[in-house]
């Protein structure tokens, strides 16, 4: 069944039971999605890491996603995606719930592989979700569907900082661990009452890797795709990654508490949730190009970064910044899922997982070292130009002004 078999909701999207509970249980998970990183992080500095210790373990999580999307794309493409997507939920929170028990202060090594568990288990989820949603929404209410999802995330994304803030402050790193099994719990719940169409039955006679290949096939085809994944990639490993790893250090260095650090990402956040909305709202004759050309809104966060001269450029920053890049994130889920044949989706969103964040453990990695041999102006710099560069070189793409094949304008 596809999104165009759905009845039409009467008063929005949130009418449809299945989106209802998949929103609510997402918008609650994405809290613990939001405190866990933050936890890791600090669980990594409390135990005397550096800044190439926080690139190693963050980088974990994009080494599992790489090792395993397309793993999970198949799956996600064979079994029902809700029955995926609870199974990743319970690995995620096993993996949390050991770090959450250990005890005092856990090694910077066992952090790390619970870290690489987890980003395992969402090598699995997130194929499985985009490939799912499209069968329980109408299809011309896939933007709009993807519009609250992302504003959903983006508003948790908010309070998961407080939250996580909160809950290390006045109890420990331990206690914010357990939230985030709490969410996971939460997740898993609503999709266990969550009932997904049934699919049509297909006699399976490919193999593993055969079915990888129809994949790779259906994403070929549309050129403008490929292109923005193959941007995505370089973007994720020269733009987000050195971010990631001198946010923190310069936030406690610089002002002396991780608050920068968090204030940061929720006011990001915070700037997401508008952005989210904006995306809805605007409905662009060329949503590719507008979405693209927002991200831009980005640079003067490396500028702010770069030259730390107060705490308030930077929030400033992090909050236009964050109004900037949803409304891409909308457009092209929306417009994979249009583009994408339903019985091929998972797949494809797996090699879109595994190739945009292909290269980004080794930019988290690489970030701590360059930064020691060139300075970390440099490398702030040099991915605020990165960021036009990349920018403007997938958008020369014929179709990526669209979101579509050209032939199908």
């Amino acid at each position: 069944m596809s999104g165009s078999d759905v009845a039409q909701p009467r008063g929005g999207v949130l009418r449809l039971r299945e989106f209802r509970l998949l929103f609510f249980g997402q918008a609650v998970s994405v809290v613990g999605e939001e405190i866990f990183p933050i936890a890791a992080t600090i669980s990594v500095l409390n135990a005397g890491g550096d800044a190439f210790d926080v690139g190693l373990v963050l980088g974990a999580r994009w080494l599992a996603v790489v090792l395993f999307a397309l793993i999970g794309g198949v799956w996600a493409d064979r079994l029902p995606r809700r029955v995926v997507m609870i199974g990743s939920d319970l690995v995620a929170l096993a993996g949390v719930l050991a770090l959450a028990l250990a005890p005092g202060d856990p090694h910077i090594s066992f952090i790390a592989v619970m870290v690489f568990v987890v980003g395992a288990s969402e090598a699995f989820f997130r194929p499985a979700e985009t490939a799912l949603l499209p069968s329980i929404v109408p299809q011309d209410q896939l933007t709009a569907a993807n519009s609250l999802i992302a504003v959903s995330y983006r508003t948790a994304a908010v309070v998961g900082p407080g939250v996580g803030g909160i809950f290390v402050a006045a109890f420990s790193v331990h206690a914010a661990y357990l939230v985030v099994g709490v969410a996971l719990t939460v997740s898993a719940l609503s999709l266990y009452a969550l009932r997904e169409p049934a699919r049509e039955a297909r006699e399976r006679t490919e193999s593993f890797v055969q079915e990888i290949g129809d994949g790779w096939r259906a994403l070929r085809e549309q050129t403008w795709a490929l292109a923005v994944i193959v941007g995505g990639a370089a973007y994720l490993m020269l733009v987000v990654a050195p971010e990631n790893v001198l946010l923190p250090i310069i936030g406690r260095r610089e002002f002396g508490s991780d608050t920068v650090y968090a204030v940061s990402l929720a006011l990001f956040s915070l700037g997401g949730v508008v952005g989210a909305v904006l995306a809805v709202k605007l409905k662009p004759a060329k949503p590719g190009r507008l979405g693209m050309l927002l991200t831009l809104l980005l640079v003067p966060m490396f500028v702010a970064l770069a030259f730390p001269v107060s705490e308030w450029l930077i929030f400033v920053t992090y909050f236009v910044g964050g109004i900037g890049i949803e409304p891409f994130n909308v457009y092209w889920q929306s417009a994979l899922q249009r583009e994408i044949a339903p019985d091929k989706l998972a797949r494809v969103s797996s090699l879109d997982w595994m190739a945009s964040f292909g290269l980004m453990p080794l930019g988290l990695a690489l970030t701590g070292p360059l930064s020691n041999a060139i300075g970390e102006v440099a490398v702030l710099l040099g991915a605020g130009l990165a960021c036009i560069v990349i920018t403007f070189a997938v958008l020369r793409v014929p179709g990526v002004d669209e979101f579509r094949r050209p032939d199908r304008q």
